[in-house]
């Protein structure tokens, strides 16, 4: 088994943003919170522990703390996250989390950093050069959002820092952007890697499907594929990632566009991701429970 990341969901009651192109409300399967189930801290330590283990075990390096909602929402469940890890023969070291960026301050910074052991920030962006808009696609209430101070406030920690562009008609028309405009401003956030993230959507029958539906068309498509034309003329070629994906050196980026980003391809021995669900389980896709390990 070839595993490129694990995936730990952190859960929380309800997301703080409500996110148009969010592929959590596409799909409805539901996964028990035992982490807060009538306070049964210590049966999911063992639990997690477990699944940490296997998952290293399987050659797996990276840990990603995402979930159905903001993960620095649950501080309670990050802290048992790092005991956990930290008590396993062979802890995570690569620990990264994806974010919006909403509500996180200066404390949050120096918790995730100093207190879980956060080495990469990956923030989730609907557009690079208007805060205003962002916040709008992202649907926060954190009105303050700021990705220029967010990024400046990681560096200043010494973090990775990825700028995770989720691609769609908005951001293209937004100023006509060019390959060449995007990586522009990602240089000016001082941002180490970029993601260009096809958004995806099984059919348009929930709010969130509709939405990629209608802001992601031809035109987005066809400057991916610009794009990827681009990235490999101009670019160098690093290496291949374990699901498949090839990473460039792309004007001193590191970049990977990610056209499966609900892990939907079949690339035989790889697992894209292991999933870490609240329910302490582990699994192999994020829209299906037959997808079980462990």
């Amino acid at each position: 088994m070839i595993i490129q990341s694990l995936s730990v969901c952190v859960p929380s009651l309800r997301c703080i943003n409500d996110c148009k192109f969010c592929c959590s409300k596409m799909h409805t399967a539901d996964y028990t919170d035992r982490f807060t189930e009538l306070g049964k801290y210590s049966a999911y330590r063992d639990d997690m522990g477990k699944r940490l283990e296997y998952a290293r075990d399987n050659g797996c390096n990276t840990c990603m703390l995402t979930g159905n909602n903001e993960p620095q929402q649950n501080k309670e469940y990050l802290r048992v996250f790092s005991e956990v890890n930290s008590s396993i023969s062979s802890p995570f070291r690569n620990i990264e989390m994806q974010t919006s960026g909403a509500f996180i301050d200066e404390d949050m910074l120096d918790f995730l950093k100093y207190s879980v052991g956060l080495t990469t920030i990956a923030i989730s962006v609907a557009c690079l050069d208007d805060d205003a808009k962002n916040r709008d696609t992202i649907q926060t209430k954190d009105s303050n959002l700021n990705l220029k101070w967010l990024c400046k406030a990681a560096k200043d920690r010494n973090l990775n820092l990825r700028i995770c562009l989720n691609m769609n008609d908005d951001i293209l028309l937004h100023h006509d952007f060019t390959p060449e405009t995007i990586i522009k401003l990602c240089k000016e956030l001082d941002a180490d890697q970029i993601t260009f993230r096809a958004l995806w959507s099984p059919d348009a029958t929930t709010e969130q499907g509709k939405w990629i539906e209608d802001h992601v068309t031809s035109k987005t498509y066809d400057f991916i594929d610009s794009l990827k034309a681009d990235i490999k003329d101009k670019g160098k070629y690093l290496d291949t990632l374990e699901y498949g994906a090839d990473r460039y050196d792309y004007y001193e980026f590191s970049v990977v566009i990610d056209e499966d980003s609900m892990s939907q391809e079949d690339k035989k021995s790889a697992v894209k991701y292991l999933i870490l669900r609240p329910n302490g389980h582990l699994y192999s896709k994020w829209d299906s429970k037959a997808s079980l390990i462990f």
